[in-house]
């Protein structure tokens, strides 16, 4: 037997340390940062817990050569547990002499122990023959260089790189590893790196290689050697100095946090300075200004209080200078380049119009299984016009113009060197071409939202060619049998659903999902397609309620609400939004809880008839039969025209109107009767009941405790 059984018995806290680990590397881009801090953080969690090593609390600091990680309160030594090992069943361990079994001493010998040290234990109900041993448990120091070592080969990167002739693959070469524990080191070697008591300050501003005596000491040694490792005083430092700068010129930052964040990592000695650049530049859009300086350069730019752009920018060096005025030049040098070079496509763009770039898209690519991107556009066109039909408008000609332009500044010098910029300066170019507002806005609406929680289209022609856009991508990948799988999602179909759903429910929109996918199917008559129509169309509908779903959740609904209404949002979006919400008014009321508790034993009784049965009332032998029935005949015609005109609060009223008579029911009557004529009569009576309550939604996913 291979039994064994462990039990905890204490902790080493007769002295409690603090463990101090900073992996040195070569500067680690921004955006890798926070993902490996919190595997880092997981696998430090997950490695103590295994090694039985209690401790406090684990606190991680990242700039961009370094990652320290402080574990507080650590125990001086391992958990001491005691196993006990399980043998042989208890009535094999004596002979009917009563001397010891060849299966008793063998498991004695195996274990190390004297016979007369077993005992008997019981595990699941048998008598077994058992051992107890005490695991004292290691010092700490015996065991974190093995720990360390195996957390840092498996902190996770987005992307991993080998150097020298090591096999080894980190984000970045390592330079350096302090380890201590309280103040003695912790010795071990990963990538030809040996670990110890050695940091390094500033690249330039420190002398070089200094030893950390404590942990305690670490935080305020480095800041003397021009580190601020703390990440939030790195952050007081960036938003002072932007206050400050702010105050002395009187203009406003244009603050964007995921840009401020990315000055939080790539600096380890943030200091604010103040650039400028000729204000002929300022001709150019503004969006284009702000991309450019943002995106390519890290400044941040700067308004007047009106919102106007003003020549001037806030940027961080990693360093204090020993001229601030040389930095300035220099970083005014770049961006002046930049801006040049902007301001030169900008006045090329404008030479061409929009609308004669749309042939062009044949030379795009949007996929080798899909087409070209003008291919596409004919297809979102046909499920535009669909759309615009279901929603009963007439903006024919809006819809073509925007769905004919609104991909083409992919084609204009612009965009080809700041794809960021998509949308944004075809919604430019269009207005400079003279187009109507609505449909330059159109334009760059239709990429909305970018982002999970981003902003969405103001305007309904945005909204409808923002839809189809989606539409088309998602259904001409499914019919091709390219979906998302796991964590991979290369074409952003999940993002492109949820932006569906969204959309839908912002604007308000109730349109037929058949349809559309339907159009959206048949419109792409060159695709070579792997999946039929049905399987498309079924494969997209469960993956839409899931994101739905999902996506309710996480807004605060609740999940069984939810889940009731899927069967409506998979034909119509917003439909089921509002019967969802509707429902939510009543989850705290008293009757409606009652009421599912009848509705549930209707369900559960009639949810195998799959045919419509005739109810007699002349077959009726209680009271409370007739009482039921006369009340679904005198409701059922306003409770289905309530549906159809969605006024779902009303229709609702009505079924909580249900409670008494359906409760008085189940009190006297007993339904699967003898009689086959009665019995069958009784269900067919509730299934009417379950089929009406099942028009407003599947109460059978509410669980009532």
């Amino acid at each position: 037997m291979n039994f064994e059984h462990i039990t905890r018995t204490n902790y080493g806290v007769d002295s409690l340390k603090t463990l101090l680990v900073e992996i040195g590397t070569e500067e680690i881009p921004a955006r890798f940062i926070e993902p490996a801090k919190e595997g880092l953080l997981k696998l430090f969690q997950d490695g103590l817990n295994s090694l039985r090593i209690k401790y406090g609390n684990i606190e991680i600091q990242s700039t961009p050569r370094r990652t320290a990680v402080f574990v507080y309160n650590i125990a001086d030594k391992q958990e001491e547990i005691i196993i006990t090992k399980f043998g042989p069943p208890y009535n094999r361990a004596f002979d009917a002499s009563g001397n010891p079994t060849k299966a008793m001493t063998g498991f004695a010998k195996s274990q190390g122990v004297e016979v007369d040290e077993l005992k008997k234990g019981v595990k699941d109900g048998i008598e077994f023959v058992t051992v107890e041993k005490v695991d004292r448990g290691k010092a700490v120091e015996e065991i974190l260089a093995g720990l360390l070592h195996d957390v840092i080969s498996k902190i996770p990167f987005q992307k991993r790189m080998k150097w020298g002739n090591e096999n080894f693959e980190f984000a970045r070469p390592i330079q350096w590893i302090l380890a201590i524990l309280n103040e003695t080191p912790i010795v071990f070697t990963i990538a030809d790196v040996k670990s110890g008591n050695i940091t390094y300050g500033h690249r330039f501003l420190s002398k070089g290689p200094f030893v950390v005596e404590s942990p305690s000491l670490y935080i305020d040694t480095l800041r003397e050697n021009h580190i601020i490792v703390n990440e939030q005083e790195r952050m007081d430092i960036i938003l002072k100095g932007i206050n400050a700068i702010e105050e002395k010129m009187g203009g406003r930052a244009i603050r964007d946090n995921d840009l401020i964040k990315e000055i939080l990592y790539i600096t380890e000695c943030p200091y604010p300075l103040l650039g400028s650049f000729d204000e002929t530049f300022l001709e150019i859009p503004k969006e284009v200004l702000v991309n450019v300086m943002k995106s390519h350069q890290r400044y941040i730019p700067v308004e007047d209080k009106n919102g106007n752009l003003l020549p001037y920018f806030i940027f961080f060096a990693n360093t204090i200078p020993s001229d601030d005025k040389n930095v300035i030049r220099g970083n005014e040098k770049v961006l002046r380049a930049r801006l040049a070079d902007a301001r030169f496509f900008f006045e090329e763009d404008k030479k061409i119009k929009l609308s004669d770039l749309y042939d062009r898209l044949s030379s795009i690519v949007f996929h080798i299984k899909l087409g070209s991107l003008k291919q596409k556009m004919v297809r979102v066109l046909k499920v535009a016009l669909c759309l615009s039909d279901l929603l009963r408008l007439d903006n024919t000609e809006h819809i073509e113009k925007t769905v004919k332009t609104m991909k083409v500044d992919l084609l204009t010098h612009m965009v080809g060197e700041f794809p960021e910029l998509q949308g944004i300066m075809g919604r430019i170019y269009a207005l400079h071409n003279g187009e109507d507002e609505e449909v330059a806005y159109a334009i760059e609406e239709h990429y909305l939202p970018s982002s999970g929680n981003g902003a969405l289209p103001q305007s309904l022609l945005g909204a409808i060619v923002s839809i189809s856009d989606k539409i088309d991508s998602i259904i001409s990948f499914f019919s091709v049998g390219i979906m998302p799988t796991g964590n991979l999602d290369p074409f952003a179909l999940r993002r492109q659903t949820l932006g569906i759903i969204k959309i839908a429910i912002d604007k308000k929109l109730h349109f037929s999902m058949d349809e559309l996918i339907k159009i959206a199917y048949e419109s792409g008559e060159e695709i070579q397609k792997r999946k039929a129509f049905e399987e498309t169309k079924d494969a997209f509908l469960d993956f839409l309620t899931t994101r739905f779903k999902f996506a309710m959740i996480d807004e605060g609904h609740n999940q069984e609400f939810v889940e009731s209404v899927l069967p409506f949002v998979s034909k119509d979006i917003y439909d089921g939004y509002l019967r969802l919400v509707t429902l939510e008014t009543q989850k705290s009321i008293e009757d409606f809880k009652r009421l599912m508790i009848g509705f549930k034993r209707a369900y559960n009784i009639t949810k195998a008839l799959d045919i419509d049965m005739k109810t007699d009332n002349a077959l009726f032998q209680k009271d409370e039969e007739g009482a039921l029935f006369a009340l679904y005949e005198s409701k059922k015609d306003e409770f289905f025209s309530l549906i159809n005109m969605r006024q779902y609060d009303s229709a609702l009223s009505i079924l909580v109107g249900f409670k008494e008579s359906i409760d008085n029911y189940f009190d006297s009557v007993f339904v699967m009767d003898k009689d086959e004529l009665i019995k069958n009569n009784r269900l067919s009576l509730l299934k009417k009941i379950k089929d009406m309550f099942l028009t407003y939604g599947d109460f059978s996913k509410i669980r009532i405790e």
